[in-house]
C-alpha cells in the first residue's frame, strides 16, 4: 500500500467522521421549535423506507429497466413480522440478516 492509499484512506475517515458528528453537534447548540422537533421525528422511519425499497428494486437494462430481488422481498415478510411483534430495531436487522443468509442458501435465484 502506497503513502498515498493511506493517507486517502485516513483523510477519507477523517471526512465522514465530520460530516456524521458536526450536525448533531450544531442541532445540539440549538433551541428548536416543537414543529421542528415534530418533524424531525420522521426522518429516521423515512429513511429506513427509503432504504428498503432500494433493496428491493433491481436496476437493469431489458423492459421495463426494473425488477424486483425476490431474496430481499421474501425476507422483509418475517422481518416486518419481527419488528411488528417486537418494536426492536436490532431485533429487525438480526432477522432481516438471517432471513436473507437462509434464502440465499435455499432458492437460486
Amino acid at each position: 500500500m502506497t503513502m498515498y492509499i493511506l493517507w486517502t484512506i485516513i483523510l477519507s475517515g477523517i471526512g465522514t467522521l465530520l460530516l456524521r458528528i458536526t450536525p448533531f453537534i450544531a442541532i445540539a447548540q440549538l433551541q428548536l421549535s416543537e414543529k421542528v422537533i415534530q418533524w424531525l421525528s420522521f426522518i429516521p422511519i423515512t429513511l429506513f423506507a427509503a432504504l428498503v425499497v432500494d433493496g428491493l428494486i433491481i436496476q437493469e437494462s431489458g423492459h421495463f429497466g426494473f425488477r424486483l430481488n425476490w431474496i430481499y422481498v421474501f425476507a422483509v415478510i418475517p422481518t416486518l413480522l419481527a419488528t411488528l411483534i417486537s418494536r426492536s430495531l436490532t431485533i429487525a436487522v438480526i432477522i432481516g440478516m438471517v432471513s436473507v443468509a437462509c434464502l440465499r442458501l435455499i432458492l437460486p435465484l
